[in-house]
């Protein structure tokens, strides 16, 4: 077994042998089988045990045995202490969730702390196909049936080439001592049920089944490595991002026939659930203005695309601009320039640029968020116009609205920034001094 255990981690590129590994022993026959594997191949191991507090005595005598044996081995060993039931109770967890995040955690800060190259744990083939058959039954993607990987982040699971009447095996064959977790023989655990339910009917069927639902996992990786190479060639045909704006193009959507899917897989990085992502989907074609929240991120049903971005509280703070102040970077990057008199100057047409009548305005200038009931003369009328209706007649969507931020004199409108100035404030004959503002929309 020394051999494939060799072989399974070195295809799979899963430590070097100068690599100083963090081996996660429970007691049990699997973390100590790998625990040997690893002595037997001289590379460098640290134990690391966790009591979770949740088997009383049997707990505590597991936690012994560990130490005592790092120490007969001459083993750098790590242990700790949970209270599992109140850390579960607190956060709302199940038991399983919240050891899970408390083991994971805790390995975590060892390798920082001891400069460890990654932790090692034992799950085994029987393992994969047991969480396989959790995941059809608790219902599930492509990704639910593709087994646990070998390598994920800076976990490495090197005995997933054996099953467990092997690695049974072999600790009977090398004397190898472990401890047995009573609430391992425990039905009322759903993994347990399907071990000593399930799997056994099915061995009937087929004796190699474990052997067999494996080669079936190899094959269900390569079809999800497909299946996600096709989904990144669409997201890269209708997802544009641009910092932390992204958007969705509805109709290049809706050619495709796996829309669902298509727009889950997108919709997910940013925390949407599936159950959201086709409440979404029913509302592309719907009005535009619809709004949808995940834990992280909004999207807004736009006319042409669907758009998501950050979840932020909307700013209501103002931000002043004093008399003589040449740029500010915050909220907005602005150039100010203080220009004296107009006979040379010539107004850009551009809209990120303004060119104000320096003696018409009132400092400091404040640049603040829109507020209902805004209004001002935009430049080229000859009356006042709610600020609502003029983006809707720039055809401004709710995020743009949202984005969009104001230069004021006092409370009058000196510009909706990057798109037209009051009428009051432009530059005129009599114009003796100009303030010309220059705008660099971030992106």
């Amino acid at each position: 077994m020394t051999d494939e255990f060799l072989n399974y981690s070195s295809k799979h590129q899963l430590f070097k042998p100068e690599d100083n590994i963090l081996v996660g022993v429970s007691g049990g026959v699997d973390s100590m089988v790998m625990l040997d594997l690893f002595l037997k191949t001289g590379t460098q191991i640290g134990i690391a045990h966790v009591n979770f507090k949740l088997r009383g005595k049997e707990a505590d005598e597991e936690q012994k045995f560990v130490e005592n044996y790092a120490k007969q081995k001459g083993i750098v060993f790590h242990t700790v202490d949970y209270k599992t039931h109140e850390y579960a109770s607190e956060y709302g967890l199940s038991i399983q969730v919240a050891a899970r995040k408390l083991r994971y955690q805790w390995f975590d800060d060892l390798m920082k702390e001891h400069n460890y190259s990654c932790v090692a744990v034992a799950h085994n083939k029987n393992d994969e196909v047991e969480t396989l058959l959790i995941n059809l039954a608790r219902g599930t993607g492509i990704r639910g049936i593709t087994g646990i990987k070998s390598k994920k982040n800076n976990i490495i699971r090197p005995l997933l080439f054996a099953e467990r009447k092997e690695i049974e095996e072999y600790a009977l064959q090398n004397n190898i001592p472990y401890r047995e977790d009573s609430s391992n023989l425990s039905v009322k655990y759903s993994r347990n049920r399907i071990r000593y339910n399930v799997i056994p009917e099915l061995e009937a069927i087929n004796p190699r089944f474990i052997q067999t639902t494996a080669e079936n996992i190899e094959r269900f990786q390569s079809a999800c490595n497909i299946y996600d190479s096709w989904i990144e060639e669409i997201r890269k045909r209708i997802v544009n991002e641009v910092d932390e704006k992204v958007s969705i193009d509805i109709d290049a959507l809706m050619h495709y026939k796996e829309q669902k899917t298509i727009l889950y897989e997108i919709l997910k990085t940013y925390s949407f659930t599936k159950e959201l992502a086709e409440e979404i989907l029913q509302a592309l074609q719907a009005e535009p203005g619809k709004c949808f929240y995940s834990k992280s991120h909004k999207a807004v049903k736009d006319r042409q695309y669907l758009i998501v971005v950050p979840l932020r509280s909307f700013d209501t703070r103002r931000y002043y601009i004093e008399r003589g102040k040449e740029k500010i970077d915050f909220p907005v990057q602005i150039i100010l320039e203080e220009i004296d008199g107009v006979s040379n100057y010539s107004v850009p047409r551009d809209k990120n640029i303004a060119s104000l009548d320096y003696d018409k305005l009132v400092f400091p200038l404040i640049i603040r968020k829109w507020q209902k009931g805004d209004f001002f003369k935009p430049l080229g009328l000859n009356h006042y116009k709610k600020l609502s209706d003029f983006f809707i007649d720039r055809k401004y969507s709710l995020l743009d609205k949202e984005r969009v931020w104001l230069l004021t004199s006092g409370e009058k409108i000196v510009w909706v920034i990057g798109d037209r100035i009051d009428e009051h404030f432009k530059v005129a004959s009599n114009t003796r001094k100009i303030l010309k503002l220059t705008y660099y929309p971030a992106g």
